[in-house]
């Protein structure tokens, strides 16, 4: 859960907030400092992700830790007629979904 609600969530005691984990058994986890969690049935690895374009040449779209430049955050600027868009990367202040819909 990562939206709005998620001050609430921590706030009503529905989310958790943890160390990261020392060690997992066959039905809990262990954590740096020595809490416990039991009876777990499912582990989400949130782990992030990495800019990549392997379909596109360098030139077109360049990557530099994790840091992309586009034209108005949608149109890669070495491209002399704007042909090609990325939509979604921008980092909005609200949800993704309109922020794309107005991207497209």
């Amino acid at each position: 859960v990562f939206n709005d609600e998620l001050p609430a969530c921590i706030l009503c005691g529905i989310v958790t907030i943890k160390p990261n984990v020392k060690e997992f058994t066959e039905d809990s986890a262990i954590f740096e400092d020595g809490t416990v969690f039991k009876a777990i049935d499912y582990v989400i690895f949130a782990t992030g992700y990495s800019y990549a374009y392997p379909f596109l040449d360098d030139s077109i779209i360049k990557s530099r830790d994790n840091e992309v430049t586009l034209f108005k955050g949608i149109f890669p600027p070495p491209l002399e007629k704007p042909t090609l868009a990325v939509i979604g990367l921008v980092q909005s202040l609200g949800a993704a979904i309109p922020t794309t819909d107005l991207q497209s």
